[in-house]
């Protein structure tokens, strides 16, 4: 169940944003792919429902950087893509890290249910698919 709070993130289009970026957005998904690869645990990485709910998480997150972002550099930028997936997933799931304490799901899982994914299995093919850099509008 969603947490209670401001209402879900709405993309916002800013001057610098163009079709031209869809080449560019796809390499920054590649890169968020290995970032989150490289820190979750061989366990987590194994699990079914992670595996078919991170192309979900991983597209969202993106379009949210995207959104917030105010010039390409600073969507780029490699050195602060770490803490910007963290901050776009916190929108996701609507996290106030001041006001919330205890135990937590892990972000991302509570990301892939705020987001409403379901387990189900899929093809091969769609699960490459899924984890393409086939990126809509927004």
């Amino acid at each position: 169940m969603p947490r209670p709070g401001p209402r879900p993130y709405v993309f916002e289009k800013k001057s610098w944003h163009s079709d031209r970026h869809q080449p560019i957005r796809g390499s920054l998904v590649q890169e968020i792919f290995r970032v989150v690869n490289e820190i979750h645990s061989s366990a987590t990485k194994k699990n079914k429902e992670w595996q078919e709910k991170l192309p979900v998480v991983v597209l969202k997150a993106e379009q949210i950087m995207y959104s917030k972002a105010n010039s390409e550099a600073e969507y780029m930028d490699l050195k602060t893509l770490w803490d910007r997936t963290n901050d776009a997933i916190n929108t996701i799931i609507r996290r106030n890290e001041s006001t919330e304490t205890g135990k937590v799901l892990q972000p991302c899982i509570e990301a892939a249910l705020n987001l409403g994914c379901t387990a189900r299995r899929t093809s091969r093919n769609q699960r490459i698919v899924a984890q393409g850099v086939t990126l809509t509008g927004t």
